[in-house]
């Protein structure tokens, strides 16, 4: 198969190839120090709500994930249409 067609069929992956550098295991670890901190202090209706915003910002960053992924690909294709 192609890798057109092997992206196509969920083969392909981008962003499992894609290393975690220095800053970005740095902030993870300091959003798990702090997630950690308020789901311990937080009373269960605030919780509750901090839960729900964790989930929000989770699907906006995968949406933004999705986004950027969609530009590269059209930028990719121009650059080649220009070969």
């Amino acid at each position: 198969m192609s890798t057109l067609q092997e992206l196509w069929f969920g083969n392909v992956n981008p962003n499992e190839d894609k290393a975690i550098t220095n800053e970005e295991q740095r902030l993870v670890e300091l959003m798990t120090i702090h997630q950690e901190k308020l789901l311990s202090t937080l009373s269960n209706d605030d919780l509750d709500s901090f839960k729900k915003f964790i989930e929000c910002s989770d699907e906006y960053s995968m949406l933004i994930e999705a986004h950027a992924f969609e530009i590269g690909f059209k930028l990719s294709v121009k650059f080649f249409e220009e070969i």
